[in-house]
């Protein structure tokens, strides 16, 4: 009796559906793996999630990108039809910007959650950077200036459906003067080149990513 060999489409029909995470420069990524979690249960998707680390104490914005690039080679479907997902967190959605300028990722259809991202650099970084020393991530992302950001990562991919989520509470008392911020990131500075939605919860930037209502909105885009 012949054995069973499940089709190509079977397959895929059964497979979950990728989904990259890219944390922020600090934390090393224990800042999302809850929300890792969620995203990998029915309730949040049930992706199957290949969260993505760097070191951004060794590590410039080009490096952090084309190794990030190594694992978009993998994933990258085959089919136009087939989808892919991320969701970054603060600098992370930098390194997905870069990683983005080395491949043609044009014919993909892709959904991206950005948490909190300096998308037009980040002055609080900038200040605190003159006091202390930093990662090397920070220090050269302190040196980035909007023009700058929007002239070398540009817009995304063409097939790309982009959620951009600020938060406007700012428990650090170092950083005040840009309101409405998240303590780190200020709302105007999430901003990209481009089309995109772009919410504002009343979260801080390190509560951001399992704030209920980020929650909400992420798999509402997600599942949409």
């Amino acid at each position: 009796m012949g054995s069973f060999v499940p089709s190509q489409a079977a397959l895929a029909a059964v497979a979950r559906p990728v989904l990259v995470t890219v944390h922020d420069v600090c934390g090393r990524g224990r800042q999302l793996i809850p929300l890792e979690a969620f995203l990998g249960t029915s309730v949040g998707g049930k992706f199957g999630v290949r969260p993505f680390r760097y070191d951004p104490n060794t590590q410039r914005l080009q490096e952090s990108g084309l190794e990030l690039l190594d694992l978009l080679h993998t994933i990258k479907p085959y089919s136009s039809m087939e989808s892919c997902y991320f969701v970054t967190h603060g600098y992370g959605a930098l390194v997905l910007r870069e990683a983005f300028r080395y491949i043609d990722w044009d014919t993909t259809r892709t959904k991206i959650v950005m948490l909190a991202p300096p998308n037009r650099g980040c002055a609080y970084y900038s200040v605190l950077n003159s006091i202390i020393d930093s990662s090397v991530a920070i220090d050269e992302l302190s040196t980035m200036s909007p023009a700058f950001l929007d002239a070398r990562l540009g817009k995304l991919p063409r097939l790309c459906r982009s959620m951009i989520l600020a938060g406007s509470l700012s428990l650090n008392p170092w950083n005040q003067w840009q309101y409405p911020t998240d303590g780190v990131v200020s709302v105007d500075e999430t901003h990209m080149p481009g089309e995109y939605q772009h919410l504002v919860v009343n979260a801080t930037h390190h509560t951001l990513p399992y704030h209920p209502m980020s929650l909400e909105l992420l798999v509402r885009f997600l599942r949409g």
